[in-house]
Protein backbone atom coordinates (compact mmCIF):
# COMPACT_ATOMS: atom_id res chain seq x y z
CA UNK A 1 0.00 0.00 0.00
CA UNK A 2 2.83 2.39 0.85
CA UNK A 3 4.50 1.69 -2.50
CA UNK A 4 1.22 2.18 -4.35
CA UNK A 5 0.67 5.47 -2.53
CA UNK A 6 4.12 6.73 -3.55
CA UNK A 7 3.50 5.65 -7.14
CA UNK A 8 0.16 7.48 -7.26
CA UNK A 9 1.65 10.62 -5.71
CA UNK A 10 4.52 10.56 -8.18
CA UNK A 11 2.14 10.11 -11.12
CA UNK A 12 -0.11 13.02 -10.12
CA UNK A 13 2.90 15.23 -9.37
CA UNK A 14 4.39 14.50 -12.79
CA UNK A 15 1.08 15.28 -14.48
CA UNK A 16 0.91 18.65 -12.73
CA UNK A 17 4.51 19.48 -13.64
CA UNK A 18 3.86 18.44 -17.23
CA UNK A 19 1.00 20.93 -17.35
CA UNK A 20 -1.62 18.22 -17.80
CA UNK A 21 -3.72 19.87 -15.09
CA UNK A 22 -3.95 23.62 -15.74
CA UNK A 23 -3.59 26.18 -12.98
CA UNK A 24 -6.90 26.89 -11.29
CA UNK A 25 -8.31 23.50 -12.31
CA UNK A 26 -10.06 21.34 -9.71
CA UNK A 27 -8.64 17.88 -9.04
CA UNK A 28 -11.46 15.36 -9.32
CA UNK A 29 -10.84 12.33 -7.08
CA UNK A 30 -13.13 10.03 -9.05
CA UNK A 31 -11.56 10.89 -12.42
CA UNK A 32 -8.05 10.53 -11.02
CA UNK A 33 -8.87 7.16 -9.46
CA UNK A 34 -10.33 5.94 -12.76
CA UNK A 35 -7.38 7.21 -14.80
CA UNK A 36 -4.79 5.62 -12.50
CA UNK A 37 -6.79 2.46 -11.84
CA UNK A 38 -6.78 2.78 -8.06
CA UNK A 39 -9.27 3.45 -5.28
CA UNK A 40 -9.92 6.95 -4.00
CA UNK A 41 -7.92 6.29 -0.81
CA UNK A 42 -4.41 6.66 -2.35
CA UNK A 43 -5.72 9.55 -4.45
CA UNK A 44 -6.79 11.45 -1.32
CA UNK A 45 -3.39 10.78 0.27
CA UNK A 46 -1.60 11.95 -2.88
CA UNK A 47 -3.61 15.17 -3.09
CA UNK A 48 -2.94 15.88 0.58
CA UNK A 49 0.80 15.35 0.04
CA UNK A 50 0.90 17.60 -3.03
CA UNK A 51 -1.02 20.28 -1.15
CA UNK A 52 1.61 20.10 1.60
CA UNK A 53 4.27 20.51 -1.10
CA UNK A 54 2.46 23.61 -2.30
CA UNK A 55 1.45 22.40 -5.75
CA UNK A 56 -2.22 22.34 -4.81
CA UNK A 57 -4.42 24.49 -2.63
CA UNK A 58 -7.28 23.11 -0.56
CA UNK A 59 -10.58 24.72 0.33
CA UNK A 60 -13.09 22.94 2.59
CA UNK A 61 -16.24 21.82 0.72
CA UNK A 62 -14.52 22.64 -2.56
CA UNK A 63 -11.51 20.36 -2.70
CA UNK A 64 -8.08 20.61 -4.25
CA UNK A 65 -7.16 23.09 -6.96
CA UNK A 66 -3.92 23.33 -8.94
CA UNK A 67 -1.98 26.47 -8.06
CA UNK A 68 -1.62 28.71 -11.07
CA UNK A 69 1.74 29.86 -12.44
CA UNK A 70 2.14 31.21 -15.96
CA UNK A 71 5.37 31.48 -17.92
CA UNK A 72 5.12 35.23 -17.34
CA UNK A 73 4.93 34.64 -13.57
CA UNK A 74 8.04 32.47 -13.72
CA UNK A 75 9.88 35.07 -15.81
CA UNK A 76 9.06 37.77 -13.28
CA UNK A 77 10.20 35.61 -10.38
CA UNK A 78 13.53 34.95 -12.05
CA UNK A 79 13.99 38.64 -12.80
CA UNK A 80 13.90 39.14 -9.03
CA UNK A 81 16.05 36.10 -8.28
CA UNK A 82 18.77 37.12 -10.72
CA UNK A 83 18.92 40.61 -9.22
CA UNK A 84 19.14 39.26 -5.67
CA UNK A 85 21.76 36.68 -6.63
CA UNK A 86 23.81 39.34 -8.36
CA UNK A 87 23.60 41.59 -5.32
CA UNK A 88 24.62 38.79 -2.97
CA UNK A 89 27.57 37.85 -5.14
CA UNK A 90 28.68 41.47 -5.35
CA UNK A 91 28.53 41.79 -1.56
CA UNK A 92 30.57 38.60 -1.18
CA UNK A 93 33.20 40.01 -3.55
CA UNK A 94 33.26 43.36 -1.75
CA UNK A 95 33.71 41.72 1.66
CA UNK A 96 36.14 39.14 0.43
CA UNK A 97 35.65 35.45 1.12
CA UNK A 98 36.60 34.07 4.50
CA UNK A 99 39.01 31.15 4.50
CA UNK A 100 36.12 28.86 5.39
CA UNK A 101 33.86 30.11 2.59
CA UNK A 102 36.69 30.01 0.06
CA UNK A 103 37.47 26.44 1.05
CA UNK A 104 33.84 25.38 0.80
CA UNK A 105 33.34 26.97 -2.60
CA UNK A 106 36.60 25.55 -3.91
CA UNK A 107 35.49 22.06 -2.88
CA UNK A 108 32.03 22.56 -4.41
CA UNK A 109 33.50 23.74 -7.71
CA UNK A 110 35.88 20.76 -7.70
CA UNK A 111 32.99 18.37 -7.07
CA UNK A 112 31.11 19.89 -10.01
CA UNK A 113 34.15 19.59 -12.24
CA UNK A 114 34.46 15.90 -11.38
CA UNK A 115 30.83 15.30 -12.34
CA UNK A 116 31.39 16.98 -15.70
CA UNK A 117 34.64 15.07 -16.24
CA UNK A 118 32.69 11.83 -15.81
CA UNK A 119 30.99 12.56 -19.13
CA UNK A 120 27.70 10.87 -18.25
CA UNK A 121 24.22 11.92 -17.24
CA UNK A 122 22.01 9.61 -15.21
CA UNK A 123 19.82 9.77 -12.11
CA UNK A 124 22.76 9.49 -9.74
CA UNK A 125 24.67 12.28 -11.49
CA UNK A 126 21.54 14.44 -11.62
CA UNK A 127 21.02 14.02 -7.87
CA UNK A 128 24.68 14.79 -7.13
CA UNK A 129 24.58 17.84 -9.39
CA UNK A 130 21.48 19.19 -7.67
CA UNK A 131 23.32 19.04 -4.35
CA UNK A 132 26.43 20.70 -5.81
CA UNK A 133 24.40 23.46 -7.42
CA UNK A 134 22.34 24.19 -4.32
CA UNK A 135 25.45 24.20 -2.13
CA UNK A 136 27.26 26.65 -4.39
CA UNK A 137 24.44 29.19 -4.30
CA UNK A 138 23.80 28.73 -0.58
CA UNK A 139 27.44 29.25 0.43
CA UNK A 140 27.84 32.22 -1.92
CA UNK A 141 24.76 33.95 -0.49
CA UNK A 142 25.87 33.23 3.07
CA UNK A 143 29.22 34.84 2.20
CA UNK A 144 27.34 38.07 1.50
CA UNK A 145 26.65 38.23 5.25
CA UNK A 146 23.39 40.12 4.81
CA UNK A 147 20.48 38.53 6.71
CA UNK A 148 17.91 40.68 4.90
CA UNK A 149 19.14 39.42 1.54
CA UNK A 150 19.06 35.83 2.78
CA UNK A 151 15.46 36.32 3.92
CA UNK A 152 14.40 37.66 0.53
CA UNK A 153 16.25 34.89 -1.30
CA UNK A 154 14.51 32.30 0.85
CA UNK A 155 11.11 33.82 0.11
CA UNK A 156 11.84 33.71 -3.63
CA UNK A 157 12.74 30.03 -3.30
CA UNK A 158 9.58 29.05 -1.45
CA UNK A 159 7.55 28.85 -4.65
CA UNK A 160 6.70 25.14 -4.90
CA UNK A 161 6.32 24.79 -8.65
CA UNK A 162 9.73 26.33 -9.31
CA UNK A 163 11.40 24.12 -6.73
CA UNK A 164 10.01 21.12 -8.60
CA UNK A 165 10.82 22.45 -12.07
CA UNK A 166 14.28 23.86 -11.36
CA UNK A 167 16.20 20.74 -12.34
CA UNK A 168 13.53 19.13 -14.49
CA UNK A 169 15.10 20.01 -17.83
CA UNK A 170 18.75 19.65 -16.84
CA UNK A 171 20.98 17.39 -18.90
CA UNK A 172 24.72 16.91 -19.27
CA UNK A 173 25.19 20.02 -21.43
CA UNK A 174 23.24 22.20 -19.01
CA UNK A 175 25.29 20.84 -16.12
CA UNK A 176 28.56 21.52 -17.97
CA UNK A 177 27.58 25.11 -18.79
CA UNK A 178 26.38 25.76 -15.24
CA UNK A 179 29.57 24.29 -13.82
CA UNK A 180 31.61 26.63 -16.03
CA UNK A 181 29.52 29.53 -14.73
CA UNK A 182 30.17 28.49 -11.12
CA UNK A 183 33.91 28.30 -11.70
CA UNK A 184 33.95 31.72 -13.37
CA UNK A 185 31.82 33.34 -10.66
CA UNK A 186 34.03 31.84 -7.96
CA UNK A 187 37.13 33.20 -9.70
CA UNK A 188 35.63 36.70 -9.96
CA UNK A 189 34.61 36.73 -6.29
CA UNK A 190 37.99 35.39 -5.18
CA UNK A 191 39.74 38.15 -7.17
CA UNK A 192 37.24 40.64 -5.71
CA UNK A 193 36.16 41.74 -9.16
CA UNK A 194 32.97 43.24 -7.81
CA UNK A 195 31.11 44.31 -10.94
CA UNK A 196 32.17 41.29 -12.97
CA UNK A 197 31.04 38.94 -10.20
CA UNK A 198 27.64 40.63 -10.00
CA UNK A 199 27.11 40.53 -13.77
CA UNK A 200 28.14 36.89 -14.04
CA UNK A 201 25.82 35.82 -11.22
CA UNK A 202 22.87 37.77 -12.65
CA UNK A 203 23.35 36.21 -16.07
CA UNK A 204 23.77 32.71 -14.62
CA UNK A 205 20.44 32.83 -12.78
CA UNK A 206 18.70 34.60 -15.66
CA UNK A 207 19.68 31.78 -18.04
CA UNK A 208 18.36 29.20 -15.59
CA UNK A 209 15.03 31.01 -15.44
CA UNK A 210 14.88 31.47 -19.21
CA UNK A 211 15.24 27.72 -19.69
CA UNK A 212 12.32 27.02 -17.35
CA UNK A 213 10.19 29.72 -18.99
CA UNK A 214 10.88 28.30 -22.44
CA UNK A 215 9.77 24.80 -21.47
CA UNK A 216 6.77 25.98 -19.44
CA UNK A 217 5.61 28.13 -22.33
CA UNK A 218 5.61 25.04 -24.53
CA UNK A 219 3.29 23.28 -22.10
CA UNK A 220 0.98 26.31 -22.13
CA UNK A 221 0.83 26.33 -25.91
CA UNK A 222 0.31 22.57 -26.05
CA UNK A 223 -2.68 22.79 -23.70
CA UNK A 224 -4.45 25.58 -25.56
CA UNK A 225 -7.43 24.72 -27.76
CA UNK A 226 -6.36 24.04 -31.35
CA UNK A 227 -7.94 27.28 -32.57
CA UNK A 228 -6.01 29.33 -30.04
CA UNK A 229 -2.75 27.61 -31.01
CA UNK A 230 -3.40 28.42 -34.66
CA UNK A 231 -3.83 32.09 -33.84
CA UNK A 232 -0.59 32.09 -31.87
CA UNK A 233 1.24 30.38 -34.73
CA UNK A 234 -0.20 32.90 -37.19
Amino acid sequence: MATRGLTVTRAVREAILNGDYPGGGRMNEVELATTLGVSRTPIRAALSTLAAEGLLSYTPNSGYVVKSYTSQDISGIYDVRSTLEGLGTRLAAERGLSDAARGQLHKIVQDGAELVAGGVWNDAVAEAWEQVNNSFHRVMMEAAANPHLLFLMQKSREIPLLNQLKFRWHDFDVMARSQEDHATIFEAVTLRQVHRAEALACEHVFKSGARIVEHWRKTEVAKRPSGARSKVAA
